[in-house]
């Protein structure tokens, strides 16, 4: 019986050896999740710790205690600012201090200009003293012929997508220098994103082929690359997360 017995506390003590802290830990009090969240501060990457710890405090509380948390909306705020710090960290950030605004691009753009292959290139602009934020979308061909493209249409699975001449902000071709020192055309269209280009976007990374054909003289097809394909991703992801917040929440994920 006395084996039996020895046995059974070996067994729990292993168990309790094995156990997380946590499952031991008291369930935090309104007033000390409350504590926890007054002592985020200035969010940044670098305080990451801090937020993170006022939620996992807060998922512990009940929903009638979540409901007694006063500020609440100030670590709401807090995981706003640090997702929106998570994405931009992937990509270019320009800031014009003079004006306030805020340029918000992929590095694979200048890689890619410089190694002399097209790409589709999002870009995400901040007009900081109006607080306004745009996509802008840049198709840009760059190949040893001039095209004097005046059209794209993009084949994204069983949707097709066509911008002519006037659907372009800005157009410009020119003669460029690429990293071997040949030269290439490159001609570049520049439109800003509404509903239409973003479904596009959405469409071209969802399908297993996405093709942007560049149509003037002659065509050229340009399929869409898997580091395009992430570019572009990556790129979106910053611009939803930017859309979903408030200009004053947008401020200070910027900062």
């Amino acid at each position: 019986m006395r084996r039996k017995i020895s046995a059974i506390l070996v067994t729990v003590l292993i168990m309790l050896m094995v156990m997380p802290m946590e499952a031991f830990a008291a369930v935090p009090s309104v007033q000390e999740v409350e504590t926890l969240i007054a002592q985020i501060g200035t969010v940044t990457r670098e305080n990451r710790s801090a937020v993170e710890k006022a939620v996992n405090a807060y998922n512990q509380l009940d929903d009638a205690s979540k409901a007694g948390v006063s500020n609440f909306d100030v670590l709401a705020e807090a995981q706003q600012i640090l997702g929106i710090k998570d994405a931009l960290a992937k990509l270019n950030v320009e800031h014009d201090r003079v004006e306030n605004n805020y340029t918000i691009s992929d590095s694979y753009v200048e890689s890619t200009l410089n190694t002399g292959l097209c790409m589709i290139a999002p870009s995400i602009r901040v007009y900081g003293d109006r607080d306004e934020l745009v996509l802008m979308i840049s198709f840009v061909y760059v190949g040893d012929e001039l095209l004097n493209a005046n059209r794209v249409i993009v084949r994204a699975g069983d949707n097709k997508y066509t911008y002519n001449q006037d659907a372009f902000s800005a157009i410009g071709r020119d003669v460029c220098k690429i990293n071997t020192g040949k030269l290439k055309w490159v001609e570049g269209f520049v439109t800003r994103a509404e509903d239409f280009d973003i479904e596009l976007l959405r469409d071209a990374l969802s399908s297993q082929e996405a093709i942007f054909r560049f149509s003037g003289y002659q065509n050229y097809d340009y399929v869409l690359t898997q580091q395009n394909r992430q570019a572009i991703t990556d790129v979106l992801n910053a611009y939803n997360l930017m859309c979903s917040v408030s200009p004053d929440v947008l401020r200070k994920a910027l900062a």
